[in-house]
C-alpha cells in the first residue's frame, strides 16, 4: 500500500490486535454504533478507526508536512449495574471498558509503526458517548500524528524560473 493513510490502518489493525487481544472488532467507522440492527455489523469490544482531519503545510517545492487526527471509538456491549449497592464483582465487571481504554491507550501512545514513516501518535482527547439508541458504551479516544509527504515533480515544476525586473 502506498497511501500514508492504508498503511497507518493497516499498521494499527496490527498493532491493536496484538496488544490488546480482548478486542474483537478493528474496522474502519462508518457509524456502526448507530445503526438499529448493530448486533451483525460488528463483534463486541469494537475499536472503530477513522482520520477525521489533516492539516497540511508547504515544506518547499510541492512536498508538505501533514498533522493527521486519528479517531478511535471503542465500542462495548452493554455491561452489568455498577451502582453502590450491586456486589464488587459486578461493578468491577461493570467498569472493564475503562481497563480496556486504558489498555488500549498504553499500546498506542507514543507507538511508532515500523518503519518509522510518522511520527508517534500521541492521545489529545478522550470522551463518552453514551446516549446512543442502541444502548452500547462508547468512548471516543482521539491521536495525533505527523508525517511528510514528498511527492515527484514533473520536470516542468523542477526548473527554476528567475524574473527580470526592468
Amino acid at each position: 500500500m502506498e497511501s500514508f493513510f492504508s498503511k497507518l490502518y493497516l499498521d494499527m489493525q496490527s498493532r491493536i490486535k496484538e496488544a490488546v487481544p480482548e478486542i474483537e472488532w478493528i474496522e474502519q467507522d462508518f457509524g456502526q454504533d448507530v445503526f438499529d440492527e448493530w448486533a451483525p455489523n460488528v463483534a463486541f469490544p469494537a475499536v472503530l478507526i477513522d482520520f477525521p482531519s489533516t492539516v497540511y503545510s508547504e515544506i518547499g517545492n510541492v512536498n508538505q508536512s501533514a498533522e493527521a487526527t486519528v479517531a478511535l471509538r471503542l465500542l462495548f456491549a452493554p455491561f452489568s449495574q455498577s451502582y453502590e449497592d450491586a456486589p464488587l464483582e459486578v461493578r468491577e465487571d461493570a467498569l472493564q471498558f475503562f481497563e480496556m481504554e486504558n489498555k488500549l491507550v498504553n499500546a498506542l501512545q507514543g507507538w511508532v509503526p515500523d518503519g518509522g514513516y510518522c511520527q508517534p501518535l500521541l492521545r489529545r482527547a478522550a470522551a463518552s458517548f453514551n446516549n446512543n439508541k442502541t444502548g452500547l458504551r462508547v468512548r471516543n479516544l482521539q491521536f495525533i500524528t505527523a508525517c511528510l509527504e514528498i511527492f515527484e515533480q514533473p520536470e516542468a515544476l523542477q526548473q527554476t524560473i528567475t524574473m527580470k525586473i526592468i
